[in-house]
Formats: C-alpha cells, structure tokens, sequence
C-alpha cells in the first residue's frame, strides 16, 4: 500500500496566484507555487467562464475563468480536452458556465495557466458565497501575526525540508532560532507541510518523512507544457 498522503488542492481568488512564484523544488515530479501563505501543489478556482478556443486538430484547448478578482485560462491536450467540456453536449463549456477547478499551475512565457485536473459544472449560484466564506476563513487562518516582519521572512518548502533532513527532528521554537524567523510564520508554513503529508509532528517535534533524496530535487528547473 502506498504512503503518500493526498495532496490538497487549496481554494485560491485568482488574483492571490499572481502573489506567488514557482519553488526550486519539486516532489515525486511534481513542481510547488510558493504563495504568500504556504506552497502548494494544486490550487481550486470557482469562477464563470468568459472565452473558449480549440485548435483545428482538435488536439489543444483552452477555457478563460473570471472569478472577480481575475481571470486564467485553462489549458487542456489531447485527451485531457475532455475535462474542459460539458458533459450535457460535448463541446467546450459556453461562456456563462460557472465552473469549479482544480488544476496545478503552469507557466508559458511569463503567463500562469492551469493544468486541469478536474472540472466541475456548478448549478448551484449560492456556491460563489461559500467559496469566498472559506476563503476568508483561510486568509484569517493564515493571516501573519506580527506587523514588524516583512513577507520574505516566511521560509519556504526547500529551506524547512533541508534543515529536518540535516538535523532531524525540531520543535517550532528551535526551527525558528535556527532559520532566525518569526515562529508564528513558521508555524504556517509547517502546517502546510503537514497537510502536503511531507512533515508529521511527534511529541512536539516536526519530523521529516524521509522520501528520499530521489524524490527531492533542489536545483533542476522544470519547464512547464
């Protein structure tokens, strides 16, 4: 049986993806965006779909989703095109569909773009008013604690996972002296590992889950589709 631990995929305004930056790292072939709040894997966006386009072949596709705060097209291949149609007519979702995706970021030529991993035709309008309430609840969550530290100091996935292979097992507050950040943002961000299934804590401690070396690649640059 398997150990790896689902990855979540985290409810995101599209805006806040235009804040991130792609991680020097990747996991099991997959590559992280690095967030304000945390790294992830993949994301979910909720928004109406305002323009779509497929290629003559029939072989690429894309589908455009504003959400309010901004828009980001959806790009499909091949056999995946499926996933950007209406299962009602087999033909790409019309403008006006309300949609909800889960995809993982992409980049070609500086634009971000989504990968989907699955579409779902949304019926339900009052859903738009749930997803913003979560997302509120998570910008709340993970709101940072201390007005006098600057965003940077937040430490991401490469720099964390580093430190608990090379001395292993830390508390928050040992983490913290060591990287010489805010504990309160260091916290955030182990959370975020622990929901990824990269970390676990025990007695107190955060303890690496011990991949491998073959399963993290600190400096190879993956390019994207």
């Amino acid at each position: 049986m398997s150990s790896v631990v689902p990855e979540p995929a985290h409810k995101v305004w599209i805006e806040e993806l235009g804040e991130g930056r792609f991680e020097d790292i990747s996991i099991n072939q997959v590559r992280y965006f690095r967030l304000p709040w945390g790294s992830v894997s993949k994301v979910r966006v909720l928004g109406l779909v305002i323009n779509s386009w497929m290629s003559d072949d029939g072989t690429f596709a894309w589908i455009e989703v504003h959400d309010g705060s901004g828009s980001i097209q959806v790009k499909a291949w091949e056999e995946d095109i499926d996933r950007i149609t209406d299962p009602d007519t087999g033909k790409l979702l019309e403008t006006g569909s309300l949609v909800d995706v889960i995809g993982r970021i992409r980049s070609w030529r500086d634009t971000l773009y989504l990968y989907p991993l699955l579409v779902i035709k949304v019926k339900d309008p009052n859903t738009i008013f749930l997803r913003e309430l979560e997302i509120l609840r998570r910008k709340l969550r993970y709101r940072a604690a201390p007005s006098g530290v600057p965003q940077e100091e937040a430490p991401g996935v490469r720099t964390i996972i580093k430190l608990l292979k090379e001395i292993g097992p830390l508390d928050g507050r040992e983490m913290a002296d060591l990287l010489k950040v805010d504990e309160d943002r260091l916290i955030v961000q182990l959370r975020e590992l622990e929901d990824l299934g990269l970390i676990y804590e025990d007695n107190g401690k955060y303890v690496y889950v011990g991949w491998g070396d073959k399963h993290v690649d600190q400096g190879r640059v993956f390019e994207d589709a």
